[in-house]
């Protein structure tokens, strides 16, 4: 069997840096297709771009595992699924959809919270004028994103608003800096933590951990850096734990999340859980990923995890297989 690693290349031009950050180094890219060799057989690379249709048709694989992160724009994410479900080759993940709605954090945030899940309350701003105008139905201090960010970017110690006077400027500044809306969202101090599915259906939930960071915050800076500590499996009051892993559950249903996806959340200093984000394309580096660490504690060599979102994969396209030809056991 053939497998084809979809992956972003990273560009010598500094146009798309802040994008950049969420790409996996020529290292993992290299550790990913050991593995898949190693499940497959065979793993041929094929980066994004403009080729890529070109690309696939060429190496005609059985099966694609894709960690493209995309350019830029909201369905950066989603255009690679596009195309393999264009093309009808079985791939890894979420869909064009689930990865479309989970990139916008203000759409995501809507979901969750209409499914009863707590999150930070926030706002949506497309240019410091709106912000002068609506800053002040926010509770301070707020944390600045970008809307359709990944890995952190954009979160930094001085996107950290303290009052709304101070709101208008900092929103115009990431607006124009990131071409995209900014979201605002309350500053919950206290503790990261991130929960990991494996599955589909009834999906396996990885032990917890706990993200520390330097001063704190888990920024833009720190994760570039890898200069943080994974704690797995972090100790949680019972009553959390249970009500993180069923909010982690509810959300990855809800947005048609398959195969694995991890969620973010903060726990405040009352031991309460907000949800922030969830991220269907999480990284898969066996050097500095912070999935392969749930999944370690869960008993998965980083071969074996590549090797079950693999056949998470081929085995949803059989069973896609046979309920589109009737041939379900009955």
């Amino acid at each position: 069997m053939k497998a084809a690693l979809i992956y972003d290349q990273l560009d010598p031009s500094p146009v798309r840096a802040w994008v950049e950050a969420e790409y996996e180094t020529p290292e993992t890219i290299d550790a990913l297709l050991a593995a898949m060799a190693q499940q497959c057989g065979r793993a041929v690379p094929i980066p994004f771009g403009p080729s890529l249709v070109e690309d696939l048709e060429r190496e005609a694989p059985d099966v694609a595992f894709n960690i493209a992160e995309g350019w830029e724009g909201p369905s950066r994410e989603s255009i690679v699924p596009a195309v393999l479900d264009h093309l009808g080759i079985p791939y890894t993940g979420s869909d064009a959809v689930a990865l479309g709605i989970s990139l916008n954090k203000a759409l995501t945030k809507r979901l969750a919270a209409g499914a009863g899940v707590r999150t930070p309350r926030f706002r949506l701003f497309t240019s410091g004028r709106q912000a002068a105008q609506q800053g002040h139905e926010l509770a301070y201090p707020v944390l600045l994103k970008p809307n359709f960010g990944g890995s952190s970017v954009g979160v930094r110690p001085d996107g950290v608003v303290r009052c709304a006077a101070d709101l208008p400027g900092l929103v115009e500044d990431y607006v124009t800096r990131y071409e995209q809306p900014c979201l605002a969202e309350q500053y919950v101090v206290g503790a990261d933590v991130t929960v990991g599915l494996l599955g589909n259906g009834e999906p396996e939930v990885l032990p917890p951990a706990r993200i520390v960071a330097p001063a704190g915050m888990y920024s833009e800076q720190v994760k570039r850096h890898h200069d943080r500590r994974v704690v797995c499996p972090c100790a949680l009051p019972s009553g959390l734990k249970d009500e993180l892993t069923d909010w982690s559950l509810r959300i990855y249903k809800l947005i048609g999340a398959r195969d694995f996806a991890r969620v973010d959340f903060m726990v405040d200093e009352e031991g309460r859980g907000h949800f922030l984000e969830i991220n269907p394309l999480p990284g898969l580096s066996p050097y500095y990923g912070v999935f392969p660490v749930l999944a370690a504690a869960a008993g998965y060599t980083h071969t074996e995890l590549i090797g079950a979102i693999i056949e998470l994969a081929l085995e949803r396209t059989r069973h896609a297989g046979n309920l589109a030809h009737g041939n379900l056991a009955r």
